[in-house]
């Protein structure tokens, strides 16, 4: 018999995927995250209440760093312009989201979740509980892993 499946029974398959950080944290410390934790999937920004505030993905620093890097680095010649910029930016301008539009719920299903994850673009989201809380992620791997079960609806 098939069985409807919630976030909730799968957003701790396979641990955290992501990591929170301040959203007035400097850029510095969100590459320092990617570069020294390749598994991580997703920095996760919350507010000084510690409410979800947006999510910062591994392919936004690429595009962020082709955008605004590649320029300076190239009419400097040195590092220390990318360097400079990275450490001038603060982490929130680059998030996308909020914990209305991003944020999954233990009672969402799977089914909703993945279809968010479709709509949004991203392969990771972060679980939040009912005050907006960070308490987990979801990925995408975690929901095929999922599905593959016969008994998955």
């Amino acid at each position: 018999m098939k069985t409807e499946v919630f976030v909730g029974d799968v957003f701790s398959l396979h641990g955290t995927s992501s990591v929170t950080l301040d959203q007035n944290e400097s850029m510095v410390n969100v590459v320092k995250v990617y570069a020294k934790e390749p598994q991580v999937k997703g920095v996760f920004l919350v507010d000084a209440d510690n409410r979800f505030a947006g999510l910062i993905s591994r392919l936004a620093i690429r595009k962020w760093a082709e955008f605004q890097l590649i320029g300076k680095w190239e009419a400097d010649g040195t590092c220390s312009a990318l360097n400079d910029t990275i450490k001038s930016t603060l982490a929130r301008t680059l998030a996308r989201g909020d914990r209305a539009s991003f944020g999954l719920k233990k009672t969402d299903t799977l089914r909703q979740a993945f279809q968010q994850m479709l709509r949004l673009d991203e392969d990771i989201l972060p679980v939040v509980d009912d005050g907006g809380n960070v308490i987990g992620d979801l990925s995408l791997s975690e929901i095929l892993v999922k599905t593959l079960d016969e008994d998955c609806a």
